[in-house]
């Protein structure tokens, strides 16, 4: 994989995480417990796609080691 596009799903995983954590800001300030729950799944589900994202870059800079 291109340099470039490791550099980019490295973006990809930090905006991910950004994502995760406005979601746990909107839970923290939700009325509704039901909301909160939501966000906070959403946090979860953000998170995920992040690590997944990360861990996609770290398997491709491996290969281009070889």
């Amino acid at each position: 994989m291109p340099a470039y596009q490791r550099i980019v799903e490295s973006g990809l995983s930090t905006k991910y995480h950004l994502q995760a954590v406005g979601c746990e800001q909107r839970a923290e300030h939700a009325t509704d417990q039901a909301i909160e729950r939501e966000w906070r799944q959403l946090a979860v589900q953000w998170h995920s796609i992040a690590d997944h994202a990360a861990a996609m870059s770290d398997e491709a800079s491996r290969d281009d080691s070889f």
